[in-house]
């Protein structure tokens, strides 16, 4: 008699995928407290300043509506947008996009109030675009729901909504978007995308800031954004080649090697690339 018992045993993975692994969830915690670094970025009284700002916003449920709405409104056409032209071979450059993300943000720090709309839903988009290239990269096939669904994720992780701050609060994450319309996926994402936009208005704002903190900012928006999409669909290919039981199982026996890192090394200085 044959026995299966080889067909039943689960599928490590392997010294490449575990590093891959590891690597990837080094950037998920090295993109925590992404708004602190960006108030760090702007320095002694603009960072004291914007940190006032937060505070107020987090005070205001209206405000935090009116930029949950900004978010889902350059969030709900920005795939369809941002993946044309992405066919075949992924085209353009990711020099050219931080350097069109910059130029928003400074314009919008110049004009004020009135150019922060245009900017966030250029920015949204721009950011979209390179989350988009990131999945085509490692294997999504962008035409599918799935990958749409994917790509919408990336804007709701390392969130100041997210109160578990370990690598694990990104699968946690996921679970709460499983099996969501996509409706209602939009909706929780520029929930959470909303309050990012708002702290980084409050920021922007800044009057001793200007341009030169809108232009900033966005870098660091996208560089952020880019370093999650990352992690997230390396995570997602390891996923599809192993099972998403035995993936999840790394990312728990390396969190505590994690952990052990954050407690022995301080944070490393937040430079936009």
């Amino acid at each position: 008699m044959t026995s299966n018992t080889n067909a039943l045993e689960p599928v490590a993975l392997t010294d490449a995928g575990q590093r891959e692994l590891a690597a990837a969830l080094r950037r998920l915690e090295n993109g925590r407290g992404l708004i602190v670094r960006l108030a760090d970025l702007l320095g002694g009284a603009v960072s004291r300043a914007g940190k006032f700002g937060l505070r107020q916003i987090g005070m205001s449920t209206g405000l935090a509506h009116k930029f949950a709405g900004v978010a889902e409104a350059a969030l709900s056409r920005a795939y369809d947008v941002a993946i044309l032209g992405l066919g075949g071979r992924a085209s353009g450059s990711a020099g050219l996009t931080r350097a069109g993300v910059m130029a928003s943000g400074a314009a919008s720090g110049f004009i004020g109030m009135g150019g922060f709309l245009p900017d966030a839903t250029f920015t949204t988009l721009a950011i979209m675009r390179e989350i988009a290239r990131i999945a085509r990269a490692e294997g999504e096939d962008l035409s599918s729901d799935d990958a749409r669904r994917a790509c919408l994720e990336v804007f709701a992780f390392r969130s100041p909504a997210d109160n578990d701050e370990s690598e694990l609060g990104y699968f946690s994450a996921r679970l709460i978007f499983q099996g969501r319309t996509m409706t209602l996926l939009l909706s929780e994402v520029a929930a959470r995308y909303g309050l990012v936009l708002g702290e980084k208005f409050s920021l922007q704002a800044v009057p001793v800031a200007g341009a030169i903190a809108g232009a900033a900012l966005n870098a660091a928006f996208l560089e952020h954004y880019r370093n999650v999409a990352a992690a997230h669909f390396i995570i997602r290919r390891l996923e599809r080649a192993h099972g998403q039981e035995v993936v999840r199982a790394a990312a728990a026996a390396l969190a505590p090697l994690a952990q052990m890192r954050a407690t022995r090394t301080p944070d490393a200085p937040f430079m936009p690339a």
